[in-house]
């Protein structure tokens, strides 16, 4: 029992069975299994317009964004903030028993999605998601061989989850990781980047924390500029009463993340694994205090220091999911570049003991952590993060 024991845990520390050639080959598989499940979920929802008979959308969320796009390019932009009208406007545009969505985003991303306005919904869908993966490929193609970026937008499982319902997590993900791929080289257009991350401010919290820290000042106040020029934009072409509008809707994210049980499963936060595991709303919060001032710490130590940019990024990701109580498992489209920065530096230097297990846990964690939370009340989310983050951490951080 202990020599299988001792195998097991070579095979998983040492992981030598983890090879390019063979990543690639399940990678095929697995995009060619995503197509055809994405073209079957296209058939389902389309038997009734843009839903299936049960009323559900095609895309899942897609039709929150398609809505408010249209519906502020009409010059009705603060409907979307009125959860009746809004979604009296979805039945009358969509089915009569279509699902219940509401519009949670601030009017910035009303802004930004305002080129929806000119598609129908099938096509806005299509363009959205080419849209992502693009930004997503041209990106990669920075740092990986073209057919290898090709591979890794498409056969990301969260690109697949994303796809599936989400549809943002590609864009978050572009502007995130690309700030950090364009910093060094290009400051001010990685500041724009950050700074149209506004949409999701929530995945942006660390970002001028992690650019104060390293003295990137050019892509702070880019970044500062670019986002108050977003939310000055929307101010200027929604009005005033749209952010109050929105200010009024804000409590709403927060009950649902307190009390909607339906939610924690796809969450891969600590505050949504306390609550998943039926923990006290107050220990939730605590211990995502804990895991958030942990990351920040070590976010700051890592980029006052010497690491490689290729690190420095992994870790701003992965301490913004252990930060945040709130994101998806859509929004993991992030952890691509995470793997491709850690793949290529465990290339050059060599993988530490566990990495490519973890790495490879991270990177398909997307496709079971839903229904293992939803069977098992077990969020593994934060317990995968933290352990990429660990191991991102330099061999030697140099002051």
């Amino acid at each position: 029992m202990t020599a299988i024991a001792a195998s097991v845990r070579a095979a998983l520390a040492d992981a030598p069975w983890l090879t390019g050639p063979r990543v690639r080959r399940f990678a095929w598989i697995f995009a060619g299994l995503a197509l055809v499940t994405l073209l079957g979920s296209a058939w389902f929802h389309t038997r009734a317009g843009i839903t299936n008979p049960a009323g559900e959308y095609l895309g899942a969320d897609f039709i929150n964004y398609w809505a408010g796009a249209h519906v502020a390019a009409e010059g009705h932009a603060i409907r979307a903030y009125d959860i009746k009208g809004f979604i009296a406007w979805q039945h009358a545009h969509s089915a009569a028993n279509a699902e219940f969505k509401w519009y949670s985003y601030p009017p910035t991303a009303l802004f930004l999605s305002l080129p929806l306005a000119s598609f129908g919904f099938k096509a806005g869908l299509v363009a959205w998601l080419l849209s992502g993966w693009g930004a997503c490929f041209l990106l990669l193609r920075r740092i990986l061989p073209w057919r290898t970026a090709l591979l890794a937008v498409f056969a990301a499982p969260a690109s697949f989850i994303n796809a599936l319902s989400g549809q943002n997590g590609q864009f978050s993900a572009a502007l995130l990781c690309g700030g950090v791929l364009l910093l060094e080289s290009n400051p001010l257009i990685a500041g724009l980047l950050f700074g149209l991350l506004c949409f999701k401010p929530h995945l942006a919290i660390l970002v001028p924390i992690a650019l104060a820290a390293g003295g990137y000042w050019r892509a702070f106040a880019s970044a500062a500029v670019t986002a108050l020029s977003a939310a000055g934009l929307s101010l200027i072409l929604f009005g005033g009463q749209t952010w109050a509008a929105f200010l009024h809707n804000a409590p709403l994210n927060t009950w649902l993340l307190e009390n909607d049980t339906g939610l924690w499963h796809r969450m891969p936060t600590m505050f949504s694994m306390v609550r998943l595991a039926g923990g006290p709303i107050s220990l939730a919060y605590g211990l995502q205090i804990v895991s958030a001032l942990a990351a920040i710490f070590l976010l700051v130590r890592i980029w006052r220091g010497r690491a490689s940019m290729d690190r420095k990024g992994a870790i701003l990701v992965l301490a913004t999911f252990l930060a945040t109580p709130y994101a998806w498992d859509y929004d993991l489209v992030s952890l691509t570049f995470v793997i491709a920065w850690l793949v290529l530096e465990g290339l050059q230097a060599g993988f530490r003991p566990w990495e490519k297990s973890v790495l490879a846990l991270a990177g398909t964690m997307p496709l079971f952590l839903s229904p293992l939370g939803a069977a098992t009340h077990l969020q593994i989310g934060p317990l995968v993060l933290w352990s990429a983050l660990l191991l991102a951490m330099p061999r030697r951080q140099a002051p």
